[in-house]
């Protein structure tokens, strides 16, 4: 018998799928360009700082989580718990164990042959307990090391571990001004700490890592509480908010403007785009934009393993000799496979595992 948990349904808002799709475009973009590049950082800088497309996502969790369970976990039970806790590891893992799994053939496949891949200490095969255990990103390494992105992953699992603790804190919160205090905290303390130890969000692994998901976490779920604290009339106009950061985190990421500055940036953006009720649903939920944030986390998965391997494909057939057409072409190709393969494993293994598994431990009652 399934167990049962009462909780009510929360809306959909389509435009924070979209936004999923620009993290993951910001991500793509940046790494596509350092494996086969042409130049897209020349005319549309802000790519080179498309490693903040990770911190895009790790607010947006903390948003979407609040939004989906906090009712839920409010007073949490043993039960509501591992039905989340459940929920969030079905979410990640199957992609996850798909995608190590293709790798680890390819890497196999490619050493029988005597084809070799770039920094060959990456390939440990011992690493593997740390990937499957989704400890990657914990400090057990001093890097992430077989499908590297997925660090993020094992970082957003610290953060889900830690939500059913910060669900019935957030639910004492019951005035909006507190609940956008403790977001700005949050994301202020973060960078404080970063500057103190002198650390970088370029470091994927150990303290910086966990510290980096939980305070932007926190930051998207004190902004989600204050969007549910906020009266329909007092809101202020989503559209204009939400473009406006994100005009001005483009702006800022092409010109130098520090990362938790941007981050701060993104963070508006999100706040904005939840509560806007114009364009900006119009564009983000659009259809391809919907579209490709509901593959975004397939994407994000699997774009590391086809770059590593096209990258050693184009190099073989010249690449660094092409003209400016066949760079531009070459690119072009890459992020297309990219996001093929990631619709393949979407509609292969990342919609069917959760439609199949994702009550197995329960599911929460409607009120």
């Amino acid at each position: 018998m399934h167990a049962q948990y009462t909780s009510r349904p929360p809306r959909y808002v389509p435009a924070l799928t979209g936004i999923r799709a620009l993290a993951a475009l910001l991500v793509l973009g940046m790494h596509t360009e350092q494996n086969v590049p042409f130049g897209l950082d020349s005319f549309l800088p802000f790519f080179a700082r498309g490693y903040l497309g990770v911190d895009f996502f790790f607010v947006l969790s903390g948003f979407i989580i609040t939004h989906v369970y906090l009712a839920s976990l409010a007073s949490p039970k043993l039960t509501a718990v591992q039905i989340f806790l459940w929920h969030r590891f079905i979410r990640l893992y199957p992609v996850h164990v798909t995608v190590l799994a293709g790798l680890a053939a390819v890497v196999s496949l490619a050493s029988a042959v005597g084809f070799g891949f770039n920094n060959p200490q990456e390939w440990q095969w011992d690493d593997l307990i740390w990937q499957l255990t989704l400890l990657q990103a914990w400090g057990v390494t001093t890097t992430p090391r077989w499908n590297v992105p997925s660090w993020s992953i094992s970082a957003e699992w610290f953060a889900y571990l830690l939500f059913p603790l910060l669900a019935p804190a957030l639910i004492w919160v019951r005035e909006r001004a507190i609940a956008l205090l403790i977001a700005v905290a949050a994301l202020a303390a973060t960078a404080l700490l970063f500057t103190i130890a002198d650390w970088t969000l370029n470091t994927w692994v150990g303290a910086p890592a966990l510290t980096r998901v939980f305070g932007e976490f926190l930051c998207g779920a004190a902004l989600c509480r204050a969007v549910a604290l906020s009266p329909e009339y007092a809101r202020p106009s989503g559209d204009i908010l939400a473009t406006g950061a994100f005009l001005a985190f483009l702006f800022g990421a092409s010109t130098g403007v520090a990362d938790f500055a941007l981050v701060a940036f993104l963070a508006l953006t999100i706040f904005g785009a939840s509560t806007s009720r114009r364009f900006v649903p119009q564009v983000l939920g659009s259809r391809p934009f919907v579209w490709l944030g509901e593959i975004s986390y397939s994407v994000y998965m699997v774009h590391f393993p086809v770059l590593i391997i096209i990258r050693r494909v184009w190099e073989r057939l010249g690449f660094a000799h092409w003209p400016a057409t066949g760079k531009i072409s070459a690119f072009i190709i890459t992020v297309a496979l990219v996001l093929a393969l990631a619709a393949m494993v979407f509609y292969v293994v990342e919609r069917p595992a959760r439609a199949r598994l994702r009550d197995r431990m329960g599911k929460f009652a409607p009120a």
